[in-house]
């Protein structure tokens, strides 16, 4: 039977080896993968001229919905419609985003669906959010619906928490210990998602940071998360979601610190598998402020220190940072910061997934930090066994969705504004030039992004089970 896409003469990277040939692609499936001459006929056939050849992203921490403090369907659905635009543009083919916050978190789910269905131009996973304690019983029926992560803003106390629908304890260790429990034992796989940071010395230090009045805010900001807060929550959380055999996912990993704890965590047997941003791998804290950054790159936690972006490069390396995700949340800048006290606008930074390839690329590819199979582990594969779409997504291989980005290491760009198909209106890395871009995406055997533009005449998204 004659295949309806080859892609030839590229740098294929399997789960096995990096292999010079191509891709055959019969519908929505990869049928082949080799040398060029056992590829078959297609009716259509791609030179790749030596491009290096990916499995498509996933980008398993997205906050669609959120970025504008509303949290409505309207404006989630709204994210889907334009956001997922500018993950095909930087090759990200599938997502995970948070669901809106409520009590009826079935309800919730379904909503979620509804928003992506028919609006999203990439395949979605939800995240169901946690945030009350009577809600632990929806679980067994949520991981029958799909879900399979569950987010908890252990991070998060007082004001903060109250503003998410948490109680001022926010999630305190038993309530996540009884949710672990009832993850124990159901269909599939299922894990437990934590912003760790201790929120209680934090609190008192953003105090102290914000009386003090300081010029270099987001410098003063990365102060107010001394550097063991993540490792707090980290190992009193992971201790109790091992107590149950599920696997702790600390989300958004910004420091060095918590490198070291997890990965001594791991000698002892604890299932952490630890997650950062190209954010904290690409920048400082000094670097931002001195570029005149401010509310625009408040995140939490912060972007940290010199020495932290290097420890989380080696953690990597290590293998004890396993997964790459971004925690986009879509906004504007007139929408996002409404508050123009830096102390008490909202956290968060704006949709980052068109970079992901571009900065890692640059710095761990051109910067001899990772090889080709690492970048595609960290950036795809990691995230879809933990998911449980492997081998669906996740690899080049035969039988798997043909979810493809094609990289040319050779072509610099500028990580500008101007490059988002999106809503996005600001860059934390204007003016940066990188080596490395995707120049093709491919969504389950459709061209869907090239050179930077769409090119598929409708979203085709599709809820992930």
């Amino acid at each position: 039977m004659k295949n309806d896409i080859c892609l030839r003469n590229g740098k294929i990277v399997t789960p096995d080896e990096v292999i010079d040939g191509g891709i055959a692609i019969r519908g929505e499936t990869i049928v082949g993968v080799g040398p060029n001459d056992e590829l078959g006929d297609a009716a259509r056939t791609i030179d790749l001229e030596g491009k290096v050849v990916m499995p498509g992203l996933f980008d398993p921490h997205t906050h669609f919905g959120a970025g504008d403090g509303t949290m409505t369907d309207e404006r989630m659905a709204q994210d889907f419609e334009h956001e997922t635009k500018d993950a095909l543009v930087g090759g990200v083919t599938s997502i995970a985003t948070t669901t809106l916050i409520g009590s009826d978190l079935i309800g919730l789910l379904e909503r979620g669906q509804h928003c992506g269905r028919g609006q999203s131009w990439v395949d979605f996973k939800l995240t169901s959010v946690m945030v009350k304690e009577d809600q632990v019983a929806q679980i067994p029926a949520l991981m029958k619906s799909g879900c399979v992560d569950f987010k908890f803003f252990t991070g998060y106390a007082g004001e903060q928490a109250e503003r998410f629908g948490m109680s001022k304890n926010g999630i305190p260790p038993e309530f996540f210990y009884r949710a672990c429990a009832k993850m124990k034992g159901e269909s599939g796989p299922a894990f437990s998602k934590i912003h760790a940071e201790d929120p209680y010395v934090r609190g008192i230090l953003v105090d102290k940071l914000r009386d003090m009045g300081r010029d270099d805010e987001l410098v003063a900001w990365a102060e107010s998360s001394p550097e063991w807060a993540e490792s707090l929550q980290i190992y009193t959380y992971g201790l109790l979601a091992s107590d149950h055999k599920v696997a702790t996912y600390p989300v958004h990993i910004s420091c060095g610190h918590s490198v070291d704890t997890i990965k001594e965590l791991r000698k002892r047997g604890l299932n952490i598998v630890a997650e950062t941003l190209p954010l904290f791998l690409s920048t400082t804290c000094h670097e931002l402020q001195e570029k005149g950054y401010s509310k625009e790159a408040k995140i939490q936690p912060p972007v940290r220190f010199q020495k932290d972006r290097d420890r989380l490069w080696k953690g990597i390396q290590e293998g004890v940072i396993q997964i790459i995700g971004t925690d986009s949340v879509p906004h504007e800048k007139n929408s996002g910061f409404k508050d123009d006290d830096f102390w008490n606008c909202n956290v968060g930074v704006n949709n980052q997934m068109m970079n992901t390839v571009p900065l890692l690329y640059d710095q761990g590819i051109h910067g001899g930090k990772i090889d080709l199979q690492t970048l595609a582990k960290i950036t795809s594969t990691n995230a879809a066994k933990m998911y449980g779409i492997y081998p669906k997504k996740g690899r080049l291989a035969e039988g798997s969705d043909a979810d493809i980005v094609v990289v040319d290491a050779d072509r610099e760009i500028t990580l500008d504004t101007d490059r988002a198909r999106g809503k996005s209106d600001y860059s934390l890395f204007e003016g940066r030039t990188v080596k490395g871009a995707p120049v093709m995406t491919f969504l389950r055997g459709q061209l869907v992004a090239e050179n930077g533009e769409i090119v598929a005449d409708k979203a085709s998204g599709q809820f992930l089970m």
